[in-house]
């Protein structure tokens, strides 16, 4: 077990420790202002377990747990519809994935965002083929999805929906039917978070969330995730690790003869069009592709049970597998939490709990000669995690020195670019390899003030 990574982990873990401290439902709060980067689901889910096991341990259940209820979903929908011997293969391949058992241990969205496309997507073939009450089902899981990650998951399933009606015909009638309770239950669903929260900050919510954090990712805005015209075969490598051995070994399970059926075809609409979705979307990170992997793990899943050699007799070895797998994922875990640096950054906050400020803790431009840019300097939100109070953040030296005495963790090397007289004010409480915490007091004026030289 490791303290939570950082960036994302560590704004989730502030977040929901933020929230349990104020007592807050509704408006999600970083370092003491409203922070709309994400919905709130996570944040319900932690809430709880953090109150119960702390946020080292509580933050990553939900994920956990949402892995699970993946691999649940996958084996009871593929045991209806392909067997008892295929939904074995299905929960082997979709929990060998080096991708789902990687974010099933993090703090992130996606592993819920996950589950409820996995069963919105597997109840709808159900309503096709069936049952047409499955169709509300489907509509419960694409307001939590909505609540999830946000208005993504209607846009993808309006494609697979959309596709599925275009290239299997025969299944254009079952379409109608439950649509209106559907709807009425979706739009339930998402207002139960996205009015009260509207109701309370209106236009920051619309302007951040809805316009920033949703449409501008999609069409570029968000700058950080955006690598261009160069990015469109990005999820290829990524994919090919995600589904190894499995995927590779049968590869044929992609190709249009092993995609007669209409529950083979409508898995490749839902693998395809999710990959070529988050293909031409400008912001990209590689965590963006895991729902692609349960509709992969299925069709890898039935050609694998049609041969002879394959038989699910005991779930012994494929456990023996994963946990081999979990192993190797918790070294290498381990080994960037310690080498990375995080490791010492948030034992020295919990041995600093009086820290107030952080100084330069982002990488740092050319003209402040603070000498690296490795990507892994950042700010560092775990640290208003764990010490569950906001923090003045700053770059700026005079920022600190105008609020008096206070104590400051900062990266080792960040005080260079100070003069000698500056320095002088920050007296060292401890230094590590990678981070040190000061005690800064300006020299004050008889009148109370402050008056030191800017930097």
């Amino acid at each position: 077990m490791t303290g939570l990574f950082d960036l994302d982990e560590g704004f989730y873990g502030a977040v929901v420790a933020e929230m349990n401290r104020r007592g807050e439902w509704i408006t999600p709060y970083y370092n003491g202002e409203p922070w709309f980067e994400k919905p709130i689901l996570l944040y319900w889910l932690a809430k709880p377990f953090v109150s119960l096991f702390g946020v080292w341990i509580g933050c990553r259940i939900p994920s956990v747990l949402c892995t699970i209820g993946t691999y649940a979903a996958i084996h009871y929908f593929v045991n209806r519809r392909l067997g008892l011997n295929t939904a074995g293969f299905a929960v082997f391949c979709a929990g060998t994935s080096l991708l789902v058992l990687a974010l099933g241990r993090l703090m992130m969205t996606d592993a819920p965002l996950n589950l409820m496309l996995t069963v919105a997507f597997l109840s709808f073939y159900e309503s096709l083929v069936g049952v047409k009450r499955w169709r509300l089902l489907t509509a419960l899981m694409l307001g939590l999805g909505v609540l999830a990650k946000g208005p993504v998951c209607l846009i993808l399933f309006v494609l697979v929906a959309g596709i599925t009606y275009w290239k299997q015909p025969e299944h254009r009638a079952a379409f109608r039917g439950e649509w209106l309770l559907g709807t009425l239950i979706l739009a339930a669903t998402v207002c139960t978070w996205y009015l009260p929260c509207y109701l309370v900050n209106r236009q920051e919510f619309v302007q951040k969330f809805l316009i920033e954090q949703n449409i501008g990712r999609f069409t570029g805005g968000d700058a950080a995730h955006s690598i261009g015209f160069a990015s469109l075969l990005g999820y290829v490598p990524i994919l090919i690790v995600a589904v190894f051995p499995w995927g590779l070994l049968e590869w044929r399970a992609f190709t249009k003869e092993n995609r007669a059926s209409g529950f083979e075809q409508y898995l490749f609409i839902w693998a395809m069009s999710i990959f070529v979705f988050f293909s031409i979307s400008s912001a990209k990170l590689p965590h963006y592709v895991l729902p692609v992997i349960p509709p992969i793990a299925i069709l890898v899943a039935k050609r694998m049970s049609e041969k002879p050699r394959f038989e699910w007799r005991s779930p012994v070895l494929p456990i023996i597998f994963a946990i081999f797998l979990l192993v190797i994922l918790d070294s290498l875990q381990r080994g960037w939490y310690k080498n990375s640096g995080q490791m010492e950054a948030q034992l020295m906050a919990i041995r600093h709990p009086e820290i107030t400020a952080t100084f330069r803790l982002s990488r740092q431009e050319k003209e402040l000669q603070t000498g690296t840019t490795k990507l892994q300097e950042t700010s560092l939100p775990s640290l208003v995690m764990l010490l569950n109070r906001p923090l003045l953040q700053t770059d700026r030296p005079e920022e600190i020195y105008q609020r008096g005495r206070q104590i400051v963790f900062t990266r080792s090397n960040r005080l260079d670019a100070l003069s000698l007289q500056e320095q002088s004010y920050w007296k060292p409480l401890e230094r590590g390899v990678n981070f040190s915490v000061y005690e800064v007091v300006a020299p004050e004026r008889a009148n109370g003030t402050t008056q030191v030289p800017l930097p």
